[in-house]
């Protein structure tokens, strides 16, 4: 049985600090930290990370398998459609011979690692430690010691605003500067080497990313460090982000989020009454009747949910005293015609659940 040992607001303590305490203590349990909608777990062995999992759809493993350019969006949906209780998506894409074992445990390492990165950024929010005898069970852990990971997430943390100020975006695309330029007193390492190998002029910083073999992070670092050495040169004006951060970018987010947890709540639900072909149709003609621009370009994920980057996007052209009223609009829509769907087929007792999720997640915006 767990105990809880910790709990507070991550306003009174550091998320770093937090993490250095309990590895000093050398407890074994779980360290959940929660901001808003999402949630993200750390698990612990003996003052040791083991695990990390999160609740935001863009941490997850395949998520972070198509940004990284290990599998297509579409083997993303069919991996996760393919998805059972005690079997996972990565052992799912794994005997679909699409990921070897040994990618896999390459993946799920540093998928983990920047869910970990991710909370040394988080400056308010709430968490507690839950103290438990034995550890959480995990094929794959994390062999790095808890000491390294810190120091590495706060050097990340350090020199993040760096790293956006010369590369706002992942759209610009770094061109190998002339050679006379070049400073010939650098001498790079292997990977570094290797990102260099991948600036032809023609791929952006995204897909440079994808074809790395060092993590997003890393590769970024190394872009910066070739750019400095003079062997690279960005543009000076930067092509417009996939996603612009816009004013009210938090309360999109958190919008978005809600939705998407209901959208995903339907059709799980729905798997269990409809082929999955006869639910991927049904699931886009809620998003074609919609007919609305704020769902240009969209698909439901194999998580049945919107990818945010797409709506964010599509939303941040919008007068700023409309854009998140237009946007609940239009998930609105497709989250009625969803409803009216799941009225045709879901139990009573399943609807009912849906309906009080409705009105404890979704409330009114631009109010």
């Amino acid at each position: 049985m767990a105990d809880r040992i910790l709990e507070g607001s991550l306003r009174a303590i550091s998320a770093p600090d937090l993490l250095t305490f309990i590895n000093m203590i050398k407890k074994t349990g779980i360290l959940s930290l929660r901001q808003g909608e999402r949630t993200r777990r750390v698990y612990w062995e003996h003052g040791e990370m083991i695990f990390a999992s999160s609740s935001d759809p863009d941490e997850s493993l395949g998520s972070f398998l198509v940004r990284h350019g290990k599998i297509t969006q579409e083997q993303n949906m069919k991996s996760g459609l393919l998805v059972e209780p005690g079997k996972r998506q990565g052992k799912v894409l794994v005997q679909m011979g699409v990921l070897t074992p040994k990618e896999l445990w390459w993946a799920v390492k540093n998928q983990v690692l920047e869910i970990i990165y991710s909370t040394f950024a988080l400056r308010d929010g709430y968490f507690t430690f839950e103290e438990s005898e034995e550890p959480h069970e995990e094929k794959i852990k994390l062999s790095t010691s808890t000491t390294n990971i810190i120091m590495e997430g706060i050097r990340r943390l350090d020199e993040w605003p760096m790293i956006k100020e010369l590369i706002p975006n992942d759209r610009l695309i770094p061109e190998l500067a002339p050679v006379e330029q070049q400073d010939k007193g650098v001498r790079f390492l292997e990977g570094e080497k290797a990102v260099l190998a991948l600036i032809d002029g023609r791929r952006t910083v995204r897909e440079i990313i994808h074809r790395s073999s060092l993590d997003e992070f890393e590769t970024l670092r190394v872009i910066v460090s070739l750019v400095r050495a003079r062997y690279a040169v960005l543009p000076e004006a930067p092509l417009p982000p996939h996603g612009e951060e816009v004013e009210d970018a938090l309360a999109i987010r958190e919008l978005i989020f809600s939705y998407n947890q209901i959208f995903s709540r339907i059709l799980s639900s729905l798997a269990g009454y409809l082929s999955r072909e006869d639910l991927e149709a049904l699931a886009q003609s809620c998003l074609d009747t919609a007919n609305s621009s704020i769902l240009e370009g969209l698909r439901f994920e194999a998580s049945g949910q919107l990818d945010p980057k797409v709506l964010t996007a599509n939303v941040a052209d919008h007068h700023v005293d409309r854009r998140l009223a237009d946007l609940d609009g239009g998930l609105s829509t497709v989250l009625s015609f969803l409803l009216f769907e799941a009225s045709k087929h879901l139990s009573p007792e399943e609807k009912s659940a849906i309906y009080r999720m409705v009105e404890e997640r979704v409330s009114p915006a631009a109010s």
